[in-house]
């Protein structure tokens, strides 16, 4: 699909251009051509890859010590045999008797430039897949983008480096995509869609979550707060301003690693969490060329050809690692997220239906199955933690997808495997109202590391106080700042009036994203709801 497009969009270009029948017009067009397919091609050759932004950046920074490099370490063979084939075809292509007319030029011009744009500044114009001259021309726009991106950044707080103690364990972060608790066999499901994952949970070795939430309904406003450990209403972008996970987890001593099936280039999240302390990063892309906004690379090829080999890696290391691996997941069109020999709920009459989305949680029940046993078989006291972004309405007319905040889409997978010596401690929250925030405390105090700013979650490790508020949201400035927020409560109550007093209370304190009092954000629609655990329901339902 890149290549296809980034091709098109070339040949429309190269037909506006035609015409110039000037040595100056016919040199401009080889040159658009050649030169960038002579650079991409030096560069390829060395690192396997097409210039990226970044790899500009480092020209414009030190354009002599990239002079050396390439002069120490380019293929001369190849692009001088690239000059050679193409361009002789170049030169006759520039003094062929073509004439398009007036309209077709227009048509081809207007065309061709809002593809070009299209693939220079949408996330899934990946451009290791597009052609390779449109593809460097392209980096040029996406610096101009990833500059403005930059200035919403500020700088975050200083973290005291530390060295990790001798028994500092080893943490894996696992983020799902659009997995939905109520169709999963171990929350009670009627179909069996997770049978290993039910297993665990009767030996013990698995910590299920009854109560947990998003903090958003949106990859982008869920994730990055996921993160950071932030939950609630973020117009002013907050969560650009605080550490994130790896951050405190290298100043820890940490190893840190980032391995998502996703691309993570989306709205320029790559940006908030690629820094000097991310040590290891793969996304989608390096695993496969049909990345979408919808799909990902599969994730047991993520697993194998990216997991595996990176706990092999930093199994070489003194210092442990902290691992946060990203899902494909069960995203929108659910018959692509799960093979053909893992469709055991058959027929798939809608790729969208009930069947489809149900052996792609079959689907991943094998996935955690396997990412587990590889990392017990590397550390048996390694700490892995699994929660979904966010869940999906599944055969629901009204809401359909992860639109608005239904259950289905609010109401979270999450689950921890510790440690068996920490399994039975570890229960004392499986019914309390939890966060997907709450993983991002737990590990700092795993890493014995205390936040040097303000945290919504909470430490797992410790009693959750029964009338937390949480608060899901979809007022982030990472996703279009969308006035809509949800306020949680886990309480038995028979008066709504007492929720509007918490709310108010929310609104006007509203620390978490400095609001000064509550007419500030007057046209935040907000929904006052109440989620309880099964065990809570039964309590009520005998009272």
């Amino acid at each position: 699909m890149n290549y296809g497009l980034s091709s098109l969009a070339l040949v429309l270009l190269t037909i506006l251009l035609l015409p110039l029948r000037t040595y100056v017009g016919r040199t401009v067009v080889i040159a658009l051509i050649l030169i960038p397919q002579l650079v991409q091609l030096s560069f390829f050759a060395i690192y396997r890859n097409f210039v990226s932004v970044f790899d500009l950046r480092f020209v414009a920074e030190d354009p002599l010590l990239t002079l050396i490099l390439w002069l120490d370490n380019a293929a001369i063979f190849k692009p001088l045999l690239l000059i050679a084939l193409e361009l002789p075809l170049l030169l006759l292509l520039t003094r062929l008797p073509l004439r398009p007319r007036w309209w077709a030029r227009g048509i081809s011009g207007v065309f061709g430039s809002l593809l070009f744009l299209l693939l220079a500044f949408n996330w899934y114009g990946v451009t290791k897949f597009q052609f390779s001259s449109l593809a460097y021309i392209g980096t040029f726009p996406g610096l101009i983008e990833q500059q403005v991106f930059a200035a919403k950044l500020v700088e975050k707080p200083v973290l005291e480096k530390q060295v990790a103690a001798k028994d500092a364990p080893n943490i894996v972060f696992v983020v799902g995509e659009s997995l939905t608790k109520s169709q999963m066999g171990v929350y009670g499901y009627d179909r069996d869609t997770t049978p290993n994952l039910q297993r665990l949970l009767d030996v013990g070795e698995l910590v299920l979550y009854d109560n947990a939430v998003s903090i958003g309904t949106k990859t982008l406003s869920s994730v990055p707060y996921m993160l950071t450990g932030l939950q609630g209403i973020d117009p002013h972008g907050r969560v650009y301003s605080v550490p994130t996970i790896f951050n405190y987890a290298k100043a820890a001593g940490y190893q840190t690693a980032l391995i998502t099936a996703q691309d993570f280039k989306w709205r320029n999240v790559d940006q908030m969490f690629l820094d000097g302390d991310l040590d290891y990063f793969q996304e989608g892309t390096d695993f496969s060329s049909n990345i979408s906004v919808s799909i990902g690379a599969d994730d047991m090829t993520v697993l194998e050809k990216g997991v595996m080999p990176y706990l092999k890696q930093a199994k070489q290391s003194d210092a442990p690692y902290m691992l946060v691996v990203q899902m494909n997941g069960n995203h929108y069109p659910y018959s692509k997220h799960s093979p053909d020999e893992f469709k055991k709920f058959l027929p798939e009459e809608d790729e969208n239906g009930v069947n489809a989305y149900d052996n792609s949680v079959a689907y991943s029940d094998h996935y955690f199955n396997e990412l587990i046993n590889a990392i017990r078989a590397d550390d048996p006291d390694a700490w892995i933690f699994f929660s979904t972004d966010h869940g999906q309405n599944i055969d629901s007319k009204n809401s359909p997808y992860n639109y608005g905040y239904g259950l289905g889409t609010t109401h979270n997978a999450m689950f921890a495997v510790p440690p068996a010596s920490e399994a039975a401690a570890m229960q004392v929250n499986t019914d309390r109202p939890v966060s997907s925030a709450d993983i991002f405390a737990t590990i700092l105090g795993l890493m014995d590391t205390r936040p040097v700013s303000d945290i919504d979650g909470e430490n797992l490790r410790e009693p959750i106080d029964p009338e937390r508020l949480r608060v899901i949201s979809a007022y982030m400035k990472t996703l279009h700042n969308d006035p809509n927020a949800v306020l949680v409560f886990l309480i038995s109550v028979t008066c709504i009036s007492t929720l509007s007093v918490r709310a108010q209370s929310y609104l006007k304190t509203a620390k978490w994203c400095r609001i000064p009092s509550y007419r500030t954000i007057t046209g935040v629609y907000l929904t006052v709801t109440s989620i309880r655990s099964k065990k809570a329901q039964m309590m009520a339902e005998k009272s």
